[in-house]
C-alpha cells in the first residue's frame, strides 16, 4: 500500500513539473530543476570510438562533453514541433552555436519504430569525422534501439 502511495506521489510530482514547466518556461524550469539531474539519471555512453548516446546536456555538461570527449557534433532526437521540446531544441542549439559545436537535429518520435530513422542517424556518424554525442531527452528505448544499430 505504501508503495503505491509513493509511486502516484512519485508520478504526480513529475506531471506536475512538467506542467508547470510548459506554463512557464521550460529552459530555464529545465536548467534549475532537471528531474534527470536531481535523481541521478544523467547518462553517457561509448558507442564505438567517437560516438557517445546520453540524455539531454545543459550548458556547463555540453562544455564537459567537449573537454573530455572532444565532442564537435551533437545530433539531437528531440522533435522541436512537440511544445515541451521546442524550448529544449532552441537552448541546445544556442549553447552548441556559442561552443562552436555542429548541431543535428533528426527528430525520432518516442513510439516510432521506424528503422530508417535510425539509418539516417547511422549514416551522419558514419560519413563525419568528427566525435558526435546523440542524445534524447532520457535513454530511453529510442537510445537502446540506436545503440544497436550503430554497433
Amino acid at each position: 500500500m505504501m508503495k503505491k502511495i509513493f509511486k502516484f506521489l512519485l508520478i504526480t510530482l513529475l506531471f506536475s513539473y512538467y506542467f508547470v514547466a510548459i506554463a512557464l518556461n521550460f529552459p530555464w524550469i529545465n536548467a534549475h530543476l532537471d528531474p534527470l539531474t536531481l535523481l541521478g539519471k544523467q547518462k553517457i555512453v561509448t558507442v564505438k570510438q567517437h560516438v557517445y548516446l546520453g540524455t539531454y546536456p545543459d550548458a556547463k555538461r555540453l562544455k564537459i562533453l567537449k573537454s573530455k570527449y572532444g565532442i564537435e557534433q551533437v545530433v539531437v532526437l528531440l522533435d522541436p514541433n512537440f511544445p515541451l521540446s521546442r524550448g529544449l531544441v532552441r537552448a541546445e542549439k544556442k549553447i552548441c552555436r556559442q561552443a562552436h559545436i555542429d548541431f543535428v537535429i533528426v527528430p525520432i518520435s518516442y513510439f516510432s519504430s521506424n528503422v530508417m530513422d535510425y539509418v539516417i542517424i547511422k549514416s551522419i556518424v558514419e560519413e563525419s569525422d568528427k566525435p558526435t554525442y546523440i542524445n534524447a531527452y532520457t535513454f530511453d528505448k529510442r537510445m537502446r534501439i540506436l545503440k544497436n544499430v550503430l554497433k
